[in-house]
């Protein structure tokens, strides 16, 4: 299934092999962050001199010395700014491609789209770059890093992705086990902090005590030591609570039935890795969130801090901003200022709460306005088409996946941009 894929990847290797000097551009979500940190190490391991920088999106062209430019998770969909760049390059994306890259420079695309294989759900940016790692040479003990990205994505382990896990697995960097795919600790704050799955018990204490007498538990439960039968309650006890908030029922394959543990890395639970790598991105921390992937454990104390701070906060946004949600004829959609987080408050509400139409998330902040877009594979949009022509209609950028996509647009036109929004998805949905 990788084959394709595999053909551009020793292409991307024999450039990067090459190159004398090499500047890696990525994004700083946990995809980005794992991306670059599985490319860097693989770098390093070939004892060449390279940088990392971290960009929250491609909406210039990058500045660098280097000799070659590598561009992880993103690049893709910006043919206009990749053409302009004057090095030879390598674009390690999952994004959906848009038109041609035209230029006389060496370049590998890496694209498991360009490959046979749908990059929202079947391969992300981590597994791409691990392809692009294992072509350089032997690294298989990358795998674990790989699925941060997966995970971060909200991706299915199936395609390439269900390859890669596969792999890691027989070569003892992954283990299997059965029970529920959530953070290891005691139960109640597990419950508590939860955003993947999201409970909602935060701030609920009277009712999350009911729950736990209703399962028999006090809340002191180590989650990793519950019995099979306790396991079992547990399971079903919130996937009732899920369905009865509007989860998107597509939710519950992905943490019940099996938990990924990452033998290799600094932190085993692969949800807590994730969540952990994902916040430092968000805190504007990703030089932390790279150095607990490349197992510098100096950092992994303060990692965990920035998630404890991040869970925080973003759970007392949700609370706060899910009152301000308001619905067009095809979208439901909020418009906020300076808050902390667009992304993460945009999946969480989409995923679990409103779930039942594309959901718009906007945030006025620092004189731009920030567009996360979610939906899921019941609601037939390509939201990375919305994003792109209703932000090119007001002056703005946008693009991405069909389920998960963004756009930057000046803020006069938030109310103008909407509209696009909800006309272009009505649009979608009829014809559908």
């Amino acid at each position: 299934m990788l084959d394709l894929l595999r053909v551009e990847a020793t292409k991307a290797a024999e450039i990067i092999r090459k190159a004398e000097s090499i500047h890696i551009f990525t994004h700083y979500d946990a995809d980005g962050i794992s991306s670059g940190a599985i490319l860097a190490t693989a770098i390093d391991r070939l004892k060449k001199q390279f940088h990392v920088t971290f960009l929250k999106g491609l909406n210039s062209v990058p500045e660098s010395e280097a000799d070659l430019i590598i561009l992880s998770d993103m690049g893709s969909g910006y043919p206009d700014i990749v053409e302009k760049i004057d090095r030879n390059l390598v674009i390690i994306d999952h994004h959906t491609p848009v038109g041609r890259i035209e230029t006389d420079k060496i370049v590998a695309h890496v694209n498991p789209h360009l490959s046979g294989l749908n990059g929202t759900y079947e391969l992300s940016a981590s597994g791409a770059a691990f392809i692009v790692a294992d072509c350089l040479g032997s690294n298989d003990d990358l795998i674990g890093v790989a699925v941060a990205g997966i995970l971060g994505d909200k991706q299915k382990i199936i395609g390439g992705n269900a390859e890669i896990i596969r792999r890691g697995i027989e070569s003892n960097y992954i283990e299997l086990k059965k029970g529920l795919n959530i953070h290891s600790g005691k139960l109640r704050e597990v419950l508590t902090m939860s955003t993947e799955p999201f409970l909602d018990f935060y701030g609920k204490e009277e009712e999350l005590d009911k729950f736990l007498r209703d399962l028999g538990m006090s809340g002191e439960e180590d989650v990793d030591e519950l019995s099979e039968e306790e396991t079992r309650k547990l399971a079903n006890a919130i996937v009732i609570r899920l369905l009865r908030q509007g989860a998107y029922e597509g939710i519950i394959e992905e943490f019940v039935g099996k938990k990924f543990i990452l033998k290799n890395e600094l932190i085993k639970n692969a949800v807590t890795f994730t969540d952990v790598i994902n916040s430092c991105g968000r805190a504007a921390a990703c030089s932390v969130g790279f150095a607990i992937c490349v197992k510098d454990d100096k950092y992994l104390e303060k990692g965990y801090k920035i998630w404890r701070n991040f869970q925080i906060e973003l759970l007392e946004e949700i609370n706060k901003r899910r009152k301000e949600v308001k619905e067009g004829k095809c979208i439901r959609y909020i418009i906020m200022e300076n808050a902390p987080s667009t992304g993460p408050v945009a999946t969480v509400l989409s995923r679990y709460i409103f779930s039942d139409k594309p959901f718009i998330a906007v945030n006025v902040k620092n004189g731009t306005a920030k567009v996360s877009s979610r939906a899921n594979r019941r609601i037939k949009v390509d939201l990375g088409e919305v994003m792109r022509i209703a932000a090119g209609k007001v002056g703005g950028r946008g693009g991405g996946h069909s389920v998960a996509a963004g756009a930057v647009i000046p803020p006069e036109n938030v109310e103008d941009f909407i509209s696009e929004v909800d006309k272009i998805c009505c649009s979608m949905l009829n014809s559908s």
